[in-house]
C-alpha cells in the first residue's frame, strides 16, 4: 500500500480494494478535444512550425533542450522527491551561471535523480526517431531509467510506513493502492491484472483511430491509462509524463511539461478523469502543450540573433470597476517582473549598464484588437551614452489585457516600438508568478536587450569611442492601481 499520511491503520483487505479498480476505457471511448482548445493548439502549433523553418537546427535543438530540462526537472518534484521553486527551475533548464551549484545545493542525489529523468525524455525521442520501437520492454527500460538514483520507496504495511527496496524495470508484485485523506481508497490494477492491463493499453496505443487522433488525445489518452494501471512499484507518475510526450515530441519535437507549482492542478484534472469526466484532463495537457510550444518558439525567436552578453563585448562604443483594478493589478505584477528581469540582464553584461524610467502616461497609442491597454505607467529601458556622441536605444514595455473574460490568455507584453508581443495566462500571474512565466520573461527580455545593444552598435561605427553613463539610480512602479479609467 502506499501512502497519504502516517499513522498506522488497521490491517487492510486487500480483495476488497483490489475490487474498487475500474479499468481504462478503450480509445474508441475516448473524447475529443473540444474546438476552442482545437483552434488555440492549430494557432500556437502553427506559430512553432513557421519559427522552426525560420531557425537552423541547432537553434531548434537548444529550444528544445530548455523544455526538456524543464520537464526533468520538476516531473520529480512533483513526486515530493525534491524541492523546486520558479528560480531553480528556471536555472536547471537555462543553464544559467552557477546553475550546477544551485542543483547540488538542492541535497544528496538531487543531481543524480534529475540527470536519471532527463535521460528518460532521451528515450522517448528514441521512440520518436525509430531507434527504439513502442513496446512494454521500451517502457520497462524507460522506469529502470528514470527511477535508477532512486533506491527505496516508501510504503505502508501493518506495522506502519516502512521504506522499502524499489525494483526497477519490472512491473509491481504488491499492491499499491493509495489511502485517500477521506479514509477511503483510490484502488490501482491488482497485481494479477497488470499484466493482461499493460497488453491491452499498447494494443490501444497501435490502433488506426489512436494514430489518427489529435496529439493532445494521444497524450492525455496514454497518460492516463498508465497512471491508472499503476504497473509499478513507484515512479509511475514519472514514467508517464515521459511516455505522454512521446506524442508530443513526435507531432512537434516538444515534451510534455508540467511545473511543480502546477500540480494540485494536475492532480485535479486526473480526478476528474478518475470519476469519468476526461474533459478537464483533456484541457490541462491541451493548455501545457500550447504552454511549452510559447516557450520553445520564443526561445527559438531569440536565438536569430547573438547573446545580450556577446554583443556586449563586440561594442565599439561603447474603467473604474473592480474587476478592472484586479487585472490592472495583475498586470503591475507582470510589469515589475518584466523590470526586474531587465536590470539584473543588464547588469549581468558587463561595462555598460541599462537605464531604465517610468513612463508617466498610459500609452494612447490603440491596442490590439480584443484588448484595453492596462491603466499602469509603462516601463521605457534602454541604454545611453554621454556627449559628444550621445547615443541612445530605447523600448518601452507596456501590458494589455484582453477585453473577454473567456480569453485563455488574459495579458499581453507588448514591446510598442516593434509591437512584438508575448500571451500571458491569468494563472501564470496569480497567486504567484509561474515558473512557465519566469522562462518566458526572461528569454524576452533577453532578446529586447540584444536588439538595442545592435542598435547602439549600428549607431556607433562611425563614432569613436564612447564614455558608458552609469545610472544605478533605483526605479520604482507605482503600487497597486486603486483605480482605472473606462477603457473599452
Amino acid at each position: 500500500m502506499t501512502e497519504q499520511d502516517s499513522g498506522q491503520r488497521e490491517p487492510v483487505d486487500i480483495a476488497a480494494v483490489d475490487a474498487l479498480y475500474r479499468p481504462f476505457p478503450d480509445f474508441a471511448s475516448w473524447p475529443h478535444l473540444g474546438p476552442i482548445q482545437r483552434d488555440l493548439w492549430a494557432r500556437f502549433s502553427t506559430e512553432l512550425n513557421d519559427q522552426r523553418r525560420k531557425s537552423a537546427a541547432d537553434q531548434l535543438e537548444r529550444a528544445v533542450t530548455v523544455a526538456m530540462r524543464a520537464a526533468a526537472i520538476d516531473t520529480g518534484a512533483i513526486e515530493g522527491l525534491y524541492q523546486v521553486d520558479r528560480g531553480f527551475t528556471m536555472s536547471v533548464a537555462l543553464q544559467t551561471f552557477a546553475w550546477e551549484h544551485a542543483l547540488d545545493e538542492r541535497g544528496q542525489g538531487v543531481r543524480e535523480l534529475f540527470e536519471a529523468q532527463l535521460a528518460g525524455y532521451e528515450l522517448a525521442i528514441d521512440v520518436v526517431t525509430g531507434k527504439t520501437p513502442l513496446s512494454e520492454a521500451w517502457l520497462r527500460s524507460l522506469h529502470e531509467q528514470i527511477c535508477a538514483p532512486q533506491a527505496t520507496y516508501r510504503v505502508y504495511t501493518g506495522k506502519g510506513p516502512q521504506d522499502q527496496a524499489l525494483p526497477k524495470g519490472v512491473y509491481k508484485e504488491h499492491p499499491n493502492h493509495v489511502w485517500l485523506p477521506d479514509g477511503s481508497y483510490h484502488a490501482y490494477a491488482p497485481v494479477a491484472a497488470v499484466a493482461p492491463e499493460m497488453r491491452r493499453l499498447f494494443e490501444q496505443l497501435r490502433t488506426p483511430a489512436f494514430d489518427e487522433a489529435h496529439p493532445v488525445e494521444q497524450t492525455a489518452y496514454a497518460h492516463y491509462a498508465l497512471t491508472a494501471v499503476h504497473p509499478f512499484a513507484d515512479g509511475n507518475g514519472r514514467v508517464a509524463r515521459a511516455l505522454a510526450s512521446v506524442y508530443l515530441y513526435k507531432q512537434l519535437s516538444i515534451p510534455l511539461v508540467i511545473y511543480a507549482n502546477q500540480r494540485p492542478a494536475y492532480f485535479a484534472a486526473l480526478a476528474k478523469a478518475d470519476e469519468g469526466d476526461p474533459g478537464p484532463w483533456l484541457d490541462f495537457v491541451a493548455d501545457r502543450g500550447i504552454d511549452t510550444m510559447q516557450l520553445v518558439e520564443l526561445k527559438l525567436r531569440t536565438a536569430t540573433g547573438p547573446r545580450p552578453d556577446e554583443v556586449a563585448e563586440r561594442l565599439a562604443l561603447y474603467v473604474s470597476a473592480p474587476e478592472a483594478v484586479r487585472l490592472d493589478n495583475l498586470a503591475l505584477r507582470l510589469l515589475r517582473e518584466v523590470q526586474a528581469r531587465w536590470q539584473r540582464a543588464a547588469a549581468a553584461i558587463g561595462p555598460i549598464v541599462g537605464s531604465a524610467e517610468v513612463h508617466d502616461q498610459v500609452s494612447e497609442l490603440p491596442a490590439p484588437h480584443g484588448h484595453r491597454h492596462a491603466a499602469i505607467p509603462a516601463i521605457r529601458v534602454g541604454f545611453r551614452t554621454t556627449p559628444p556622441d550621445a547615443l541612445e536605444a530605447t523600448v518601452t514595455f507596456i501590458v494589455n489585457v484582453a477585453c473577454d473574460d473567456a480569453s485563455p490568455f488574459r495579458f499581453q507584453l507588448e514591446a510598442m516600438e516593434t509591437h512584438d508581443l508575448v500571451n500571458i495566462r491569468e494563472t501564470d500571474v496569480t497567486p504567484e508568478v509561474g515558473t512557465h512565466l519566469e522562462l518566458l520573461i526572461e528569454l524576452w527580455v533577453d532578446r529586447h536587450l540584444t536588439e538595442l545593444l545592435l542598435k547602439l552598435r549600428h549607431q556607433g561605427r562611425t563614432s569613436s569611442v564612447a564614455t558608458i553613463a552609469v545610472d544605478r539610480s533605483p526605479v520604482n512602479i507605482p503600487g497597486e492601481v486603486e483605480g482605472s479609467r473606462d477603457q473599452s
